[in-house]
């Protein structure tokens, strides 16, 4: 065994006809006194396998039950070393207050990109797609389980999850697919090795096949299949769906999921839920992050106050040229967009929908996969290398303190508070409806991230102007750049300076300043 490795063990045993998901065959591995249990799967005729993940080292112990071929209980129990972890792996990624780390404590940073379809391509083309993403700078990849059916996905896949059942669009969950779950396995191994999480989508509306109508107990016994397969990958996180709310569950249903994971995944990978317009309730208790549609990235610092968990944008438009809104936007704006959700405290995710002509044939990322065709993913990774270099956590820094409520602030005006009773702007704000006042709040936030008074980071977005006001720290000694997002340059513009500055900007768009403390 390795330290954040699969460990697998396989066993040949009874054939089981009817039920190849509810198998009685679970284990127990103790390792530095904590007990983990798992339930192993069925991976066809008699042959069964259970797999854990450990996350220390040391000596791991195990026992294994298993149906053997006479269909007694067979148990089989032993002890392996865990060596440490081969450098450059480090575990699942877990929450770290409103940003994310790995399991051994080293920061991760989402760059993520979107291919649906992806398990659902041909060899050559998952092929194709995997050569790419080792030249790209994505660590996080957005997949279904399911195939998807809509504009440029119209065909059967080679293989689908489960044997049918009887009726066109009626399938047995209790009889997998094993060739096709052989397949996601070795994408998910393949990514890990990249360095690429999987954002595992496990329901979606985009269906002609009938995996959108799985009643509650079909869907937790494919749900029971897929988590006792594959939770111990340590690249996996679990995306209940893509845009839920198009989808006939009730969130009550959809809460059972989420638990029902929560309680069968013994490793507590991340879960969360993508909406189409009503966003999740992610207070849930079993929901470790906020996922959500959209590209209004002034939104951010309110989610991180309301929930206190990361925010992904999973969405937020994608580079292309289709006839969709969603799916013409510039290279630059692209960038733009992630460069602002970043430097309000969040993580966006990439997508790419480019065609030659209008025809269903056409391969777009988004949803096949295949090459890259667009301008943004190298500035992206310019962004990433930028990230990574900056100490962790980064986060939002709310330059202006406004209230939260109008009531709040009322109290402070009323109160003489110096710098808000004798602020026009907020005596206004004490008078307009509450919508305004929302609209206000927001208004006067700014993209800006900081890590204490070491470093910060502003992003100027789409203003065009030849100077910026900075507010630094009125003690200790700075180094302010200029980046270019669109142009990836990075340029001292000014040393040794402290509190308000004014930055020479080129005035044009898609320029950050890094301000850096360099002295007391």
């Amino acid at each position: 065994m390795k330290q954040y490795e699969v460990f697998q063990m396989k066993f040949c045993g009874k054939e089981m006809a009817e039920d190849q998901v509810n198998v009685p065959v679970k284990a127990e591995f103790t390792l530095g006194g904590k007990t983990t249990e798992v339930r192993g799967f069925c991976t066809g005729e008699g042959n069964f396998a259970v797999r854990y993940l450990p996350l220390e080292t040391g000596t791991c112990t195990y026992r294994v039950e298993y149906p053997g071929a006479d269909g007694k209980t067979e148990i089989l129990e032993g002890s392996e070393e865990v060596a440490p972890a081969e450098s450059g792996t480090h575990g699942p990624v877990r929450t770290a207050g409103t940003a994310f780390a790995y399991e051994d404590g080293n920061s991760y940073i989402p760059f993520g990109t979107t291919i649906y379809a992806l398990p659902a391509q041909s060899g050559a083309q998952i092929e194709q797609t995997l050569e790419t993403l080792k030249q790209a700078p994505f660590n996080k990849l957005r997949m279904c389980v399911f195939p998807k059916y809509y504009d440029f996905n119209r065909e059967d896949p080679e293989l689908f999850p489960f044997e049918r059942g009887e009726g066109e669009k009626k399938w047995n969950v209790r009889r997998p697919c094993f060739a096709f779950w052989d397949k996601l396995d070795d994408i998910l191994i393949r990514l890990n090795n990249l360095g690429i999480e999987a954002d595992l989508i496990l329901f979606h509306p985009y269906d002609c096949w009938g995996f959108s109508e799985l009643s509650m107990e079909k869907a937790k016994t494919y749900l029971e299949y897929v988590v006792r397969r594959l939770a111990a990958f340590p690249n996996i996180w679990w995306s209940l769906a893509n845009e839920y709310d198009l989808m006939d569950y009730t969130e009550g249903e959809w809460k059972e999921f989420a638990a029902f994971i929560g309680e069968m995944d013994p490793w507590g990978h991340l879960l969360s839920n993508h909406n189409f317009v009503h966003p999740w309730d992610f207070a849930d208790k079993n929901t470790t992050h906020c996922c959500l549609q959209s590209s209004d990235a002034v939104k951010i610092p309110d989610f991180l106050k309301k929930y206190e968990k990361p925010v992904m944008y999973d969405e937020v438009g994608y580079e292309g040229n289709i006839p969709y809104n969603w799916g013409n936007l510039s290279a630059f704006e692209e960038v733009n967009r992630f460069w602002k959700i970043f430097c309000y405290g969040g993580y966006a995710t990439h997508g790419e929908t480019f065609m030659e002509k209008m025809d269903g044939s056409q391969v777009l990322w988004w949803s096949k996969g295949g090459t890259l065709k667009g301008e943004s993913p190298k500035r992206i990774g310019f962004m990433k290398e930028l990230a990574y270099s900056l100490p962790a956590p980064m986060t939002f820094y709310e330059a202006r303190q406004v209230p939260e409520t109008q009531e709040e602030l009322r109290k402070l005006v009323d109160s003489g508070q110096p710098g808000i009773s004798d602020n026009s702007v907020f005596r206004c704000m004490c008078r307009i409806t509450e919508s305004e006042f929302e609209h206000m709040r927001e208004f006067m936030s700014q993209p800006v991230l900081h890590h204490g008074d070491q470093v910060f980071l502003a992003y100027l977005g789409d203003a065009c102007t030849i100077c910026g006001m900075m507010e630094l720290p009125q003690t200790g000694k700075y180094r302010v750049d200029v980046i270019d997002v669109w142009e990836m340059t990075r340029k001292t513009v000014l040393e040794d300076v402290n509190g308000p500055v004014q930055v020479p900007l080129p005035g044009k768009t898609g320029m950050a300043v890094l301000a850096v403390k360099t002295g007391e």
